[in-house]
This record gives C-alpha cells, structure tokens and sequence, in this order.
C-alpha cells in the first residue's frame, strides 16, 4: 500500500489539514483514493505472443473525480481541460455516474464541502472558461448544458442534510 501524503514536516497532512480549501482535497482525495483503490490485474500480449501480467491499485471514480476537480487550479490549460473533461466524462458515464455519486455522497462531510467548492469554482463560476478548456482538450461534443448538469449531480451528491 502506497504511504499516506506527507508534509515536509514527515507528518501526516492528514493528521494537521490546511485551512485551504485546495490544499484539504489534494490530501483528503488521495488517501481516500488510496485508501479504496481496488487491484486489478492487467495483462499485456506483446506482439510474439508472450504474455506479461501485472497487478496494480486502480482508484474509485468518486476519489478521482476529487482529485481532478483539485487538480484544475494547478495545472497548464491543456491539463485543465483534461481534468475538468474527465470529470464530466465520469459524471455522466452510465456505469460511473453511479458508483461515483454514491461515493461522493457517503465521503466525509469536510472532503465533501470542499468537492463542492471546486465544482461551483470550475463548473459554475468559471463555467464559460471550463468549457473553453474542455473543448480544447477534446471534449467539443459538450454543451455549458453538459456542465450544469454535472455540476447539478456533483452538488446534490455532496450535499448534506
């Protein structure tokens, strides 16, 4: 199992969280990536015929969609456009949407305020530049409808009660 995130401290973050917003989804959407990863094995057939098998932690689409929604204000433009992209891909994926919405809605009050936060940064108030970003990295099939959407089922599953 992969370590915790770490501070340069040696401390967990996790253990003394920021009062940064970005800086609590980094590390709360990593260890919980982590934390419920589900191993698959993956195996590759080389060209001759041989055959390689490797095991490795594939994470939830609930914890990837934090991570990437976190990303965002880190990254070039063209990586901003990736992420946001993957997020309204998983969100409005079939089979994902479902697993997802679920996991966001039973993860952590606090991890779940500050998913909220960055959605209504990215897919509400900076909606116009996201959809920018998205069509740019290959998403030109998406309307500002797609992202309202994904912002409106993104909300509700991180709502609480």
């Amino acid at each position: 199992m992969a370590a915790r995130p770490t501070n340069s401290s040696g401390l967990a973050e996790l253990d003394q969280l920021s009062d940064g917003p970005g800086d609590r989804l980094h590390a709360s959407a990593h260890a919980w990536a982590n934390d419920t990863a589900t191993e698959i094995a993956i195996e590759v057939i080389w060209s001759e015929g041989d055959r390689v098998e490797v095991k490795t932690p594939v994470a939830e689409p609930g914890p990837i969609i934090a991570m990437k929604l976190q990303a965002v204000m880190n990254r070039s433009t063209r990586k901003q456009g990736t992420d946001l992209l993957d997020v309204v891909r998983l969100t409005l994926d079939h089979t994902a949407r479902t697993a997802a919405l679920a996991q966001l809605g039973a993860c952590d009050s606090s991890t779940a305020a500050d998913i909220a936060l960055h959605v209504d940064l990215w897919l509400v108030h900076r909606r116009d530049q996201a959809i920018r970003w998205i069509h740019g990295a290959g998403g030109s099939d998406l309307t500002t409808d797609d992202l309202d959407l994904v912002a409106e089922l993104l909300l509700d599953a991180c709502g609480r009660t």
